[in-house]
């Protein structure tokens, strides 16, 4: 893990692609998040200075969910922008698609593609 926590304090552009599973992101997602607690006692409580790189980082959630529902991404948002905070990395955004859930959806979705693209050209850009 220390070698993930490199690359996520080095990083100046960061996607996170996750589909929703019960409400939330995968537990292998989770479990990288998770195991980001010792950055969080670094910054938090130890109160060290930030490593890696520090000039402006942003990072984009994407992902995809199988339900309609309005609060569908809601907690895996939550989870991902804590993340974010605590890597100092500035929410660039999300795509977010609902209603996914048989095989090949996505590829079916008229501007998904498109939209991926445009969010990662933007996030490079900026």
């Amino acid at each position: 893990m220390q070698m993930v926590h490199r690359e996520l304090e080095d990083a100046d552009r960061i996607v996170l692609a996750s589909p929703i599973q019960f409400m939330g992101v995968t537990a292998q997602i989770k479990a990288m998040i998770d195991h980001c607690q010792a950055l969080w006692v670094r910054k938090c409580v130890l109160k060290l200075p930030p490593s890696g790189n520090r000039q402006e980082r942003k990072g984009l959630f994407i992902s995809a969910g199988g339900r309609r529902i309005a609060n569908l991404f809601e907690p895996a948002l939550a989870t991902l922008k804590t993340l974010f905070r605590i890597l100092d990395i500035t929410y660039a955004g999300a795509l977010l698609f609902r209603n996914m859930d048989e095989k090949g959806a996505i590829a079916k979705h008229p501007d998904a593609l498109r939209q991926a693209f445009l969010a990662g050209q933007k996030l490079v850009e900026e």
